[in-house]
């Protein structure tokens, strides 16, 4: 059997924001796991007056909690403003 991939060992903090990025877009705009996240941290309430997502769980399953404990615990090494502009960048790349 192979080795289990440990994500913050073999990504960067973008790759794995991107990659919820990425995967939210299989969701309706408004109402999926990054927005979710975006809630989460807070980056909605700062940059929007208020949250995005009001049913969570619709969008959210174990794949998506996943990606968003992924996200989550970049907070380990990482303050709010490197995630923030992480997210700042992906935003201004999709407009």
């Amino acid at each position: 059997m192979g080795e289990v991939m440990d994500i913050k060992e073999t990504t960067t903090p973008e790759e794995t924001i991107k990659r919820l990025f990425e995967w939210s877009h299989n969701y309706e705009s408004g109402n999926n796991p990054y927005c979710v996240y975006l809630d989460l941290i807070g980056y909605s309430v700062a940059y929007y007056g208020e949250t995005i997502v009001k049913n969570p769980s619709e969008c959210l399953g174990y794949l998506e909690y996943t990606m968003l404990a992924e996200c989550l615990t970049l907070f380990e090494n990482n303050g709010y403003e490197t995630i923030y502009n992480i997210i700042d960048e992906l935003t201004q790349e999709e407009e």
